[in-house]
């Protein structure tokens, strides 16, 4: 596994917009199943988003020599850093404004939801296009078949973390649950959107370096 889908992986589970659904949902909900739907949702979508270009990408590969590098790889990788930098420029002027600091409406009805729509706002949440580049860097380093199936269980494994381990302990725990929710809640309500904003500019810098390296060396 390289080092580039271990930081994908790493950027991909520590989404605060998922954490905060899911300590949400588990302390105005006492049916942990609908966090575990949400978790498995997340799972399924990233491992779908990078899976799709995988396939293409060595769908596309396979055409040509083994050893050629495809400067369209770096550019998927330019272009998803362009616009997640959009996304951290966006979300740092909405932290500027007094209003747009509490969280998202839709926020006030994940306590509510059943196992379905739990899992379908696992599926909405995940910002697949870090699964996009996850997928650009597989079919980057020419693994063989086996190879990428393993690297995609991999990229999926560590890019869920944060979404099933917590749900996991206070599975297990439920006597801490109360008091580690309502500790959770606090800090995030309170630092959500500079947690958005320092993720995504990394990200971003992080993909557009990546993708103009790749590109000149095609």
């Amino acid at each position: 596994m390289s080092f580039n889908l271990l930081l994908l992986g790493i950027a991909t589970t520590i989404s605060p917009l998922f954490i905060i659904a899911a300590v949400v949902m588990m302390s105005e909900s006492e049916k942990m199943r609908t966090s575990w739907a949400a978790a498995f949702g997340w799972a399924t979508s990233i491992g779908v988003a990078c899976l799709a270009i995988v396939l293409v990408g060595g769908a596309v590969h396979g055409s040509g020599s083994p050893h050629r590098r495809h400067w369209w790889l770096g550019a998927i990788d330019l272009g998803i850093g362009l616009v997640v930098a959009f996304f951290a420029l966006r979300e740092f002027r909405r932290s500027r404004s007094t209003s747009a600091r509490e969280l998202p409406k839709w926020m006030n009805r994940v306590g509510t939801m059943s196992v379905i729509p739990a899992y379908g706002l696992g599926l909405f949440l995940p910002a697949n296009v870090l699964s996009y580049a996850a997928g650009s860097e597989i079919v980057q380093q020419q693994y063989h078949d086996a190879e990428k199936w393993i690297a995609v269980a991999l990229y999926v494994a560590i890019g869920s973390m944060l979404e099933v381990l917590p749900v996991l302990y206070l599975t297990v725990r439920p006597k801490n649950r109360e008091r580690l929710l309502r500790t959770w809640h606090r800090w995030l309500d309170s630092h959500w959107q500079q947690a958005l904003v320092g993720l995504f500019s990394a990200v971003s810098v992080f993909l557009m370096v990546k993708g103009v390296v790749a590109i000149l060396r095609a």
